[in-house]
């Protein structure tokens, strides 16, 4: 399962929900602005609050990294 930690207003975010709806990959976008208890989430994962943050069955990547994603994507 991909979840994807995102803010309505961050391009980055935006960018990498196009990415995978461009690769036909499936994921839940969680919207860290208004859900605090999926905030808290990401940032227990991520160690940090900034956004996106990816998870990828347990594999958590900070920032649009497309090289990153397609490595966990392809396992």
């Amino acid at each position: 399962m991909i979840k994807i930690y995102s803010t309505p207003t961050c391009p980055w975010c935006k960018k990498t929900k196009e990415y995978l709806k461009s690769k036909n990959i499936d994921f839940v976008d969680v919207n860290v602005a208004d859900d605090m208890k999926e905030r808290e989430e990401m940032r227990s994962l991520s160690k940090q609050s900034g956004v996106p943050v990816i998870n990828i069955d347990g594999n958590i990547i900070v920032g649009f990294n497309k090289a990153e994603i397609d490595k966990l994507i392809e396992k």
